[in-house]
């Protein structure tokens, strides 16, 4: 009985392996409040939304002031980063973030500006 018992959880195990798994590869899935650091226009505001369409990450921001979206134009996935590509103020950008803790991201946009988010709860 004790085999059984203890077959079963180990299936349970891998059963549950897989889904924890997803979960983490979806860790930027969701709103976010993200916040630029120093640009040459000050510090800017946005909310950044990305999504999982047919398997591949997608995203725009929201100007907090404005309420003008900018879409993503791609997206690339590290292993514990994303780097979201995007065109803004006349320039190709890009934006790379990783995670800070459960609920927050940090990052830097062009290698030159920091970054800071957390994500929105519903």
């Amino acid at each position: 009985m004790k085999l059984i018992s203890s077959l079963l959880f180990g299936l349970a195990i891998l059963l549950m392996s897989p889904t924890t798994q997803a979960q983490n590869t979806d860790f930027f899935v969701g709103e976010w409040e993200v916040t630029i650091k120093d640009t040459p226009n000050g510090t800017v505001n946005v909310v950044l939304s990305l999504e999982r369409v047919e398997g591949k990450l997608v995203g725009k921001f929201i100007d907090a002031a404005t309420s003008t979206e900018t879409t993503m134009s791609q997206i690339t996935e590290g292993e514990n980063s994303v780097t979201l590509y995007f065109f803004a103020e006349g320039y190709d950008l890009y934006l790379t973030l990783q995670p800070e803790g459960e609920e927050n991201v940090t990052g830097i946009l062009m290698d030159s500006f920091a970054v800071e988010g957390k994500r929105v709860k519903k």
